[in-house]
């Protein structure tokens, strides 16, 4: 006869087998998820959106024709077609704007997708700004130089009129006195012979033949060109350091405004070296004609004293 289990220890026992019960089922569901999971990357996703990739290449490839196309038609039209339709899209499919071109009219209607996308199809419309077109510094800087041009011309041809009324005046009044003196003069001659006898002499021949005030070409032989030299070599000195400021300059402001001035720089440089150099060759000849430095009885004057 089998002696029933105390109450307590009944109560353990069963706790330790629904306990091993539950460990020995426990990876059955785990192991199911598991196999569950590696089989799913055995079905094949990917291949569905092949067509569409496949399809979305196509449809590039198409609008980048439709788009050749249509530049080799605009081509054949002339520039202000393409430039209307780039600034008002509208016009695409505006039938009395395309009447007079019929086959641009028929292209585009068969290709409604141009009107969809007209900025792809057509191009940007050009926009004049600075900065965009890297010619417009070149225009800029040609217009300043021509207004400086001509404003310096306008000040130099008035300045040369000033002067030359200033000369006028004061020749008039040496030319009035000297008139009034040889008046005088010969107002003081009791005859002819003491008359010509004067005329010939060496005093009253340059006093007859003298000019009231010596002209521009008339200046000393000996001065004359010791002063072009000394304003060539000014000039040349003054147009040099420009030109080396403009280079220097050049190196420390943006590309677009760099090149001009670069240029600019390279002409002015080259024309400070040619007026030195004329001046140093001026010298140079001048003293081998004796006109500087050099015997004076070589020169013009002298030869005809």
């Amino acid at each position: 006869m089998t002696t029933p289990l105390p109450a307590p220890l009944r109560a353990v026992l069963s706790r330790v087998a629904f306990g091993i019960l539950c460990l020995s089922a426990a990876p059955a569901p785990v192991c199911a998820q598991r196999a569950t999971a590696a089989a799913v990357p055995q079905v094949a996703p990917a291949a569905a959106p092949a067509p569409a990739i496949a399809t979305a290449g196509a449809e590039s490839r198409r609008a980048d024709d439709i788009r050749g196309e249509l530049n080799e038609l605009l081509q054949e039209h002339p520039p202000s077609v393409r430039e209307v339709l780039q600034r008002e899209p509208a016009l695409v499919g505006n039938a009395d704007y395309l009447a007079p071109y019929p086959r641009l009219a028929a292209y585009l209607a068969a290709h409604p997708e141009i009107a969809r996308a007209p900025a792809y199809f057509l191009g940007e419309p050009y926009r004049n700004e600075p900065g965009a077109d890297p010619t417009w510094m070149w225009r800029e800087l040609t217009s300043m130089i021509a207004v400086g041009t001509l404003l310096l011309g306008a000040a130099l041809g008035f300045g040369w009129l000033i002067r030359t009324a200033l000369d006028h005046r004061r020749w008039q009044r040496v030319s009035r006195t000297q008139v009034e003196t040889h008046t005088k003069l010969l107002d003081r001659m009791t005859s002819s012979e003491e008359l010509r006898s004067y005329m010939e002499s060496p005093a009253g021949r340059r006093f007859l033949e003298s000019a009231p005030i010596a002209l521009d070409g008339q200046s000393s032989p000996i001065a004359a060109p010791v002063s072009r030299i000394l304003w060539s070599l000014q000039v040349g000195v003054v147009v040099l350091a420009l030109g080396i400021a403009l280079q220097a300059v050049s190196r420390g402001v943006a590309a677009d405004a760099a090149q001009p001035l670069r240029v600019l720089g390279i002409l002015a440089t080259a024309t400070g070296v040619g007026f030195i150099v004329s001046a140093g060759l001026a010298y140079v000849l001048s003293r081998h004609l004796g006109l500087i430095g050099g015997d004076r009885a070589s020169s013009p004057a002298s030869v005809r004293s």
